[in-house]
């Protein structure tokens, strides 16, 4: 079964706002403002868009949707002079000191929307970095909900009909018990340890340090406590555990088989490594210039050590690009460079966060020496 029901489609809209968001009144008693930017390239995902926001009116809250597509993004770079490319949008600083809530629905409808148009994309990169800036020091509440939009399956290198099902299984998968179980067990096994090393035959040897950081477990909701800690994000599918390494830590080495960096392109056989938690050296068997210019399409800390993340959620499958999907993948672990303030509880300042999933298949994951993952399965 690829395609969600009609009912299901329903059900997972009123479990997002009223469950795993918990969208609806301040401590005030006034209503909240919820932000839904959504993706225009396919008719699913603004139906489902329209079915959210429903099920905030009902729960009491404004709302205001803001349309996304990426060709008109490129369009817009193309367009505007850099002048207007480097300046904060008035408009969308408001909505940021204003809004409660900030959910977005959907994809890249093009993956590569920024492919020769790099330094322009740069020129907005502080602001992008502003804006980031303004929502976390308010704490606002935030989800990340992927959809199959067809043309992103093409820039993917994916069959439309694949990434649905893929999709849609990872999303069924978010609310199940066994996601649970796995995110339970890298929990507790992360939880108040120090050394982190990972290992692979392919040359991967990297260690680090998350002394002191919290470990974030990406379930289904953002519950009070969690929005007490600081933890007020939420991706669908879920499915997840976390940290922010301790960013000036990270030494040695790692193999990343397939990277999409967003709006550049793919690489293949990435290997990076850090010095004292910066990317000190690239080299790959293709596509190695594609992550220099999106390092340098960026500012503030963007080649940091950012987030080790592991994988939970057994419907995800690989798609070739989709990193809400592919960062999921059971047997399967993350690393990424650049922001991890907010709800990642770290202190790198950029304006990207670049996730990089490793499959350790054939591979191990030490920690405080003891050995949590074999060859992609708990340990024990």
């Amino acid at each position: 079964m690829s395609e969600l029901s009609a009912s299901e489609f329903q059900e997972i809209a009123r479990f997002f706002v009223v469950e795993s968001m918990r969208i609806g009144k301040r401590s005030d008693g006034s209503p909240e403002s919820v932000v839904i930017r959504y993706n225009t390239a396919d008719p699913s995902c603004i139906d489902f868009t329209l079915k959210v926001e429903e099920e905030c009116w009902k729960a009491g809250a404004h709302t205001l949707l803001r349309p996304i597509n990426f060709g008109r993004e490129r369009i817009k770079l193309s367009k505007k002079p850099e002048t207007s490319l480097r300046e904060i949008e008035p408009l969308l600083l408001r909505i940021a000191e204003a809004e409660d809530v900030d959910i977005y629905i959907g994809e890249y409808d093009d993956p590569n929307f920024s492919a020769g148009l790099a330094d322009k994309w740069k020129l907005a990169a502080p602001a992008r970095q502003k804006y980031r800036e303004v929502m976390d020091e308010r704490k606002v509440r935030w989800a990340y909900v992927g959809w199959p939009i067809p043309s992103a399956a093409a820039g993917y290198g994916i069959d439309a009909t694949e990434f649905r099902r893929v999709f849609f299984s990872s999303i069924r998968q978010s609310f199940s018990k066994d996601l649970m179980r796995l995110i339970g067990y890298y929990g507790t096994a992360l939880e108040g340890k120090d050394q982190v090393r990972i290992l692979a035959p392919d040359g991967t040897d990297l260690s680090f340090r998350i002394k002191g950081r919290p470990v974030l477990l990406d379930d289904p909701v953002v519950s009070p406590e969690d929005v007490a800690r600081g933890d007020v994000g939420l991706n669908i599918p879920c499915g997840e555990v976390f940290v922010a390494p301790l960013e000036t830590t990270a030494n040695g080495t790692i193999v990343f088989e397939n990277v999409a960096v967003p709006g550049f392109g793919k690489i293949s056989n990435l290997r990076l490594r850090f010095v004292e938690g910066k990317v000190a050296d690239v080299t790959a068997h293709e596509g190695a210039d594609r992550l220099n210019k999106f390092l340098d399409a960026n500012t503030g800390d963007k080649d940091r050590i950012g987030e080790l993340g592991i994988g939970c959620n057994p419907g995800a499958e690989y798609t070739g690009g989709s990193i809400i999907v592919d960062e999921k993948i059971y047997g399967t672990i993350h690393l990424a460079v650049g922001n991890n303030t907010g709800s990642y509880h770290g202190v790198n300042k950029a304006s990207s966060h670049l996730d990089m999933i490793k499959s350790m298949k054939q591979g191990e994951l030490y920690v405080d020496g003891k050995l949590v993952m074999k060859n992609g399965a708990p340990a024990e």
